[in-house]
């Protein structure tokens, strides 16, 4: 009988030991470093989820179902990331949890319209972050998901030229100057050279051109067109419909096209 209380008592300890040895270890690393043990935790338990569900279960079921997945990871993620320190890892990682929550939104919609929309924004976000943290942070991907995340990767590695792109494209957009003309006939016409000094090789770009008044009243609009828009070329641009009271013009981009060997 006492031999048995003994046996219980150094297994009881042996436990407690275990359970204080286990909370030390957690204790001794940093905030980061237990953030990116939970976040590894919190990716694969959601695509081991996802693989589970269950094909043949009408759509609202699917997209019900996801959401509950997608708001179990995004509560490991966001309790954890609050203590996070490295600003660059929180900033990435919120990328990530933004990217998430317009999943969530994705699934919630039955406007196929929306679905679209949230499924790319989503994506812009999540794909970049998720790549950033495997790759710089030390992320954890289980063998059973190397796939999936290969994927992954391949899409967010598009996503990131394509980021890159637009942002290329929108810097260029402030940076045009025009130059006003006017010929014989009264005719006016603003005129600029554009080049690209990137090495993004664009298919094309388009903008969206406003005409402003003294008062900053847009009183035409007009659009640019740069096609086959190569690192080092120029392009001139001729722009002939400005009403005469124009004072200033404004470019915004619409959208760009790359080329599919970029």
């Amino acid at each position: 009988m006492k031999k048995g209380i003994y046996l219980m008592m150094a297994l009881l300890l042996s436990i407690s030991l275990w359970g204080c040895s286990d909370q030390s270890a957690k204790k001794s690393k940093s905030p980061d470093e237990i953030f990116i043990e939970d976040f590894s935790k919190a990716i694969n338990r959601r695509w081991t989820a996802q693989d589970k569900l269950n094909e043949d279960i009408d759509e609202e079921e699917y997209n019900k179902k996801n959401v509950e997945i997608l708001e179990a990871e995004l509560k490991t993620i966001e309790e954890s990331l609050e203590n996070v320190e490295d600003k660059d890892l929180k900033d990435t990682a919120s990328q990530y949890v933004e990217g998430a929550k317009i999943q969530i939104e994705m699934f919630k919609t039955t406007d196929y319209e929306l679905q679209y929309q949230y499924s790319e924004e989503s994506e812009k976000l999540r794909k970049p972050a998720l790549i950033k943290l495997v790759d710089e942070y030390g992320v954890e991907i289980d063998e059973e998901h190397q796939q999936t995340y290969k994927d992954f990767k391949e899409q967010a590695t598009v996503i990131n030229k394509e980021n890159e792109a637009n942002k290329y494209a929108e810097k260029l957009a402030q940076e045009i100057t025009f130059e006003k003309s006017e010929d014989e006939y009264g005719d006016i016409t603003y005129t600029a050279i554009v080049e690209n000094t990137s090495e993004i090789e664009f298919e094309s770009i388009f903008y969206n051109v406003q005409y402003k008044d003294k008062d900053g009243i847009v009183v035409g609009n007009d659009n640019i067109l740069l096609e086959n828009f190569n690192p080092g070329t120029k392009q001139k641009v001729k722009l002939i419909l400005a009403p005469e009271e124009t004072e200033t013009i404004g470019v915004s981009l619409d959208n760009i096209s790359l080329d599919d060997e970029m």
